[in-house]
This record gives structure tokens, sequence and C-alpha cells, in this order.
């Protein structure tokens, strides 16, 4: 290391020395500042106190502790750089902390985006998909793209470039969507080294600028060399608005694009850059070690301009530069692609979905179901550590525990059947949820006949999904109609305090063979009883791109039915599928996670959806296909296996038969084929980004041909 440290000491890149000897305490640029906030006119006698007012003015400005660093600093203080002149330098475990949340923050911008615009691209054709895909990273290109312009832009205009004041949020945000785009991209890293290269330098860049100290002022000017990428993916934006290569606009926008690139990210930027890190005395920060992995990197993606105009000027052709035919802008690939206004809706369908999805008290409601399932028992653990090692917080946490353990034991009545809410408020407060869950999830139920209210019937639900809410829909339909269902509920949901009084007010009862048989016997307006035979097991089974059911060896529920001759209503779902993101049975991972689930009697799926949370479904179309119900005349006390197996043949037959008559009324069934769980699948197709340009940007060969490079 000591030959490579004497070559940058005396090539004059990086002055370690100068770093050391910086003015200490106070900001290592507080000489640099002196002299820049200092007029040429102020030589009277008063020309020192100005200049030291005007410096200390800057340096208290620049010493302030940003917003995150106050968090991070209540969160915890080794976080944060406690060295002199590090107020807003972040340790390496504290540059590991927000590059996780700027990531996870990333997600879920992209899961919001891929809801609000791309929910119609339900279709799962490789190239819809893959289209879908690339248009979600295109969008968060430009938003990060953009941003940074706006941030950079507006400190010149303003006259403060030099001024610190957010950049530090500004360089979360850049380490959010570049860690994100490696994450999400990951197998482009060896298929592409000149891309990975061009990536990782930019994540390197911002990691050693966070961990740097008072190198705040130079973020506005390493940020402005987004300004070619916000110009590029207007391009994109025009291409996918039809605009034609030979329109005004297209030339207008790829002259400024090639114009900011060759001035700013070959001539400017490389510079000025040389200018403040050539002065070392002026500028020492620039030459902590913390700072010399930015400037490697700055260095590595500038040689890959330089490169990239080396193509450029050797392969120039106008024609088709100018006149670009899928080759430049937009790759090979992408021409065989559906085109976006084909996938999203319009700006209006989109505005109104936002309303209807991320309404508040929507979203609220599911985060309480959430927190019931997840939260509340893993809250238990903290609150024994508290009551065994905090005593300033025992009496509140002995307090939890006390509620906690009444809700856990306080009687349910699961013996007699369930009514609706008894007092007005309660069933106000009944209606408003119910109504709101029809319209967040637009539900449809289709009747091949109606329910007689003088007899008694089984809806058996398929598929299950991570949560059956087309039972739950479905129920609240009923109930307009004058029933009051049951809907049969996992044991292990009245086992958890606070979420078992939630079912019950849902009228659900506990899936267990003494609770269905009692509640098969109930009269109207309880003589409909819902029940979900796949269970766990068809959790597991979850596709995007097909239908699976768990049916031909779950015979309990007909045997069930015989002994209390109630009559079985085959009831189809559609829709499940899409309302969660999940992991399937098919990786190593999934079917671990099904063996345990079955193990231990509680779902354990690995699964998200809106906004990446685990219970919070996406806001998409469901309908409940109601078959014709297979008439049970009398009771059996021990029914006989050859009535049984024709019962469960004939509930097969109708499930089929709904499902293949009116899958179309749901946006993306139309093509979907309906498998049982021995019946041999087609394997899920492979990721198609892992294929793709994603950012095309390839320059043609003197043959005509397309290198595979890109910069």
């Amino acid at each position: 290391m000591q030959p490579i440290s004497w070559l940058l000491s005396f090539t004059g890149f990086h002055r370690q020395d100068a770093w050391h000897e910086r003015p200490v305490p106070g900001s290592p640029g507080i000489k640099r500042r002196r002299r820049t906030l200092t007029s040429p006119d102020d030589d009277d006698g008063n020309g020192d106190a100005k200049e030291v007012d005007k410096a200390q003015k800057s340096n208290s400005s620049f010493e302030e502790e940003t917003a995150i660093t106050k968090v991070l600093k209540s969160v915890d203080p080794s976080l944060l750089d406690d060295s002199p002149g590090g107020v807003n330098a972040l340790t390496r475990k504290g540059t590991i902390l927000m590059t996780m949340c700027s990531c996870l923050g990333f997600h879920a911008l992209r899961l919001i985006l891929r809801d609000a615009f791309f929910r119609s691209a339900s279709s799962t054709r490789p190239n819809t998909l893959l289209k879908r895909k690339v248009a979600e990273h295109y969008l968060l290109s430009a938003i990060h793209a953009f941003g940074c312009s706006y941030f950079s832009l507006r400190k010149f205009l303003s006259g403060r470039w030099n001024s610190p004041v957010g950049s530090e949020a500004m360089l979360c945000f850049s380490l959010g969507y570049t860690s994100y785009t490696l994450c999400a991209l990951k197998t482009q890293l060896l298929s592409d080294p000149l891309w990975a290269l061009n990536e990782l330098g930019n994540f390197v860049k911002i990691w050693s600028c966070l961990r740097a100290q008072g190198v705040g002022w130079v973020v506005p000017m390493l940020f402005s060399a987004e300004v070619p990428t916000a110009f590029l993916d207007t391009l994109r934006m025009l291409a996918e608005f039809g605009i034609q290569p030979s329109h005004i606009v297209w030339r207008m926008f790829l002259g400024a694009f090639t114009l900011s690139f060759v001035s700013v990210k070959a001539i400017a930027l490389p510079a000025i850059l040389g200018y403040f890190v050539l002065r070392p005395q002026d500028y020492p920060e620039l030459h902590q070690p913390a700072f010399l992995p930015a400037k490697l990197a700055i260095l590595a993606r500038a040689f890959l301009n330089y490169l990239w105009l080396s193509i450029v000027a050797r392969h120039w052709v106008p024609t088709r530069h100018f006149h670009p035919e899928g080759e430049y802008l937009i790759s090979r690939r992408e021409e065989r692609l559906p085109r976006l206004r084909e996938i999203t809706p319009n700006m209006g369908q989109v505005i109104q979905h936002i309303r209807k999805a991320y309404n508040p008290m929507s979203l609220l409601f599911f985060s309480v179901l959430q927190g019931c399932y997840f939260v509340g028992p893993a809250a238990i653990p903290a609150i024994l550590y508290a009551l065994a090692r905090r005593p300033k917080y025992r009496m509140a946490a002995g307090s939890v525990l006390a509620m906690l353990g009444i809700m856990a034991v306080w009687p349910m009545h699961m013996e007699r059947p369930y009514r609706t809410a008894s007092t007005p408020m309660a069933a106000l407060l009944q209606k408003w949820l119910r109504e709101r869950l029809l319209r967040y999830f637009s539900f449809k139920a289709i009747f091949e006949e109606p329910l007689q209210k003088d007899r008694r019937y089984m809806l058996a639900v398929m598929p299950h999904g991570v949560i059956p809410f087309a039972s739950t829909c479905l129920s609240i339909a009923l109930e307009k109609e004058g029933f009051v269902p049951n809907s049969i509920g996992a044991d292990i949901l009245f086992q958890i305090p606070l979420l078992r009084q939630l079912c019950r007010f849902g009228g659900l009862v506990p899936a267990t063979p003494q609770s269905i048989k009692r509640a098969l016997t109930w009269p109207y307006p309880n003589n409909v009883t819902f029940i979900v035979p796949g269970g766990i097991a068809e959790i597991f089974l979850m596709r995007p791109d097909l239908e699976q059911v768990f049916i031909k060896s779950r015979k309990g529920f007909v045997r069930l039915a015989l002994q209390s001759g109630v009559d079985i209503v085959p009831v189809y779902g559609l829709g499940h599928t899409q309302l969660f993101t999940m992991l399937d049975k098919s990786s190593a991972l999934g079917g671990f996670l099904m063996r345990m689930s079955r193990r231990f009697k509680v779902s354990l799926p690995l699964s998200y959806g809106r906004l990446g949370m685990p219970l919070v479904p996406y806001s998409k179309p469901i309908a409940a296909l109601v078959g014709k119900p297979i008439r049970i005349e009398k009771a059996y006390s021990n029914p006989p296996e050859e009535l049984v197996n024709d019962i469960h043949a004939q509930f097969i037959a109708e499930l089929q038969r709904i499902f293949e008559k009116h899958k179309g009324i749901v946006p993306g069934y139309e093509h979907k084929q309906l498998y049982l769980e021995d019946e041999a699948v087609p394997p899920l197709q492979k990721d198609a980004m892992a294929t793709d340009v994603l950012f095309p940007s390839s320059m043609p060969d003197p043959k005509g041909q397309v290198p595979r490079s890109r910069l």
C-alpha cells in the first residue's frame, strides 16, 4: 500500500497530509470559505470583522445538524462520526442502516408505481411482464434523475452551489436508488461488466460522501452528472408517447442530451473537480481517507464516459443517431414489447384508483389486521424483557401483559349463532367497514342459482390465497339479502389476543369438527356456512400465471356435509392469486415454509402486498363464482365412501365448470388454466428481466451490428 499512497501523493491526487494539517476544531474548509465569502471591497477597518462574521455564519450553518443526523443520534449515537468536524458524517454502521432504509424506500416506491400504473398489466405473457418491469425501472430512473437534477440546478441558479444544506438527504436518496438497482438487477452484474462498473462506482461515490467530513458542498456538483440522464429519460418517454425521431421535439431533447453529456460529464465536472483536488491546502476535506474511494469512483466513471464518447466518435452515423431505429436509445428487444399505453390505464383511472386504494382508512384497516397478526405475538417477548430488565417500564409492560391475558381468555360464546352488531354504533362501524372492503376490491358475485332461506348450505370456497377475501366479500353480499353467514377460520386465529375478538366480530368460527358441525345445524339467517377446504397447503400453490387448487385429497368437508344433511355449493374466488406477491412451493424456501406451516398448523407464507406489507393486499378486482348447489336430501351418521367420492367428484366438476364459464370477468384471467394439485403444471417462467437490456445505450459498429456493451 505504501507505493500506491506515495504515487497518489506525488501526483497530487490524494494528499493525506493536507487533511491531517487542517484547522480543527471547526469545518475543514473554513479557510477556503473565508476567502470566498470576503468581498474585494472590504479592505477598510471593518473588513476583517465582516470576513470573520461571514465565515462564522457559513461555518455554523455548515455544521448545523440535519434532520437525518438528529434522528440517527436519537436512535443510536454510534451511527454518527464523533470526531472533530464530523457533525453529519456517518460511521460504517450508520451508512449500512441508511442504505437498507433507502433501498426499502425505493422498493416500496416501485410497488406503488406498479400498483398505480401497471395493475391492468395482469397478462402473464413474457413480453408483457418484461415491458412492465422495464417501465418500472425506467420510472425509478426518471424519478432519481429529475430529483438530483432539480437539486443541483436549484443550487447553481440560487448562487449557493457550495451550500451543504440538503446534501445529506439527497445522498441518502441517491444511495437508495443505486443500491436498489444493484439488488434488483443483480443478474446484470456478470453479463455486463461495464454497466456493473458504472453502477458500483456510483454506489461507492455516494457511500464515501456520506462517510466523509465536510464534503456536503461538493454534492450539488456531483449530482449535476444526472442532468444528461434526465434528458435521456425524457427521450424514452417521448418514444413511449409515439413521438417520431424526426420530430423537432425529439431532435431538441436529443441535442440537449448530447450537449449536456459532453459539457457536464466530459468537460466541466472533471475539470472543476480536478481544480479542487489539486489545491489541497484550500480544500483539505477532499483529501481525507474517507473520500478517497469517491475520487477513485469518479475517475473510473469519467473513463467510462470518455470510452462512450470514443465509441460515438468512431461510429457516428448521423442518419442513425438523429433518427434512432431501436438501436441507440431503445433496444431491439424493446421493439417487440407491447406499447406502454397498452398495459397502463389512463390518468383519470390512475387518479381514481389511487383515491380508492390509498385511502388512509382502508390502509388503517389492513394495518390493524396485520398488526394483530404479527405485532401482537412479537410484542410479548419485548414485554417480558421490559418486566425483567427495565424497571422504568415495568408497570406499563405489566398492564399491557395483563390486558392481553384477559383478552386471551375472554369468553367468545362460540356455541350460539353469530348475530350482527347489537348496538347502533357497532352496527354503523360494521357497515362502514364492509362497504369499504367491497369497494376496495371492486367485488362482484355471480350466482348460478339463488340460495333459499329454507335450506342449509356449506359454501366451499377455493382457492385459499394468502387471505380468502372472496369468502369475506361474498359473506357481506349475502348479508344484504338477509343471511348472516358463518365463516370457518383457522383455529390459530382464536388463540391470539385482540385478533380473536376481531375474527368473532366478523362472524368467524374456529375450524374444529365440533364448531363446524354446530354451525351447520343453525337455521336461517345463519343457514349459510363458509369453509375453505384447501387450507394451508393451497396457500403455497399460488402462482401468477395459472390457477391451482388443493382438492383431490380433501374429502372431509364432503363427509361433514353428508353427516349434517346440508347442500354443498362450490365457490371459486377469482382474483385471489393477484392480491399478493408470494414465494410458492416450487422454490426451496417456499417448500420449507409450506412444510413448517402444515406441521405447526399456522400459515407462514413469504408474501407481500401493497407497500411491501405482508397482509395489506393490492386493490385489484375479485369475484365470487357461486356454482349450483349439490343437493343432500338427508343426513348420514356414517356416510358410505362411494357416496363421498361421488359427491366429491361432482364438486370438482362443478368447480371447473364455473371457472371456465366466468373466468373472463376479472381482467387477466381470460387465458388462465385451472389445475388440480396432482396435475402436472408448466414450469414457472424465468424472470424476463434476467436477459433484458434495461438501460440500453449501445452503439452500432462499422458493420451495422449492435455490440452488447452499455454505458
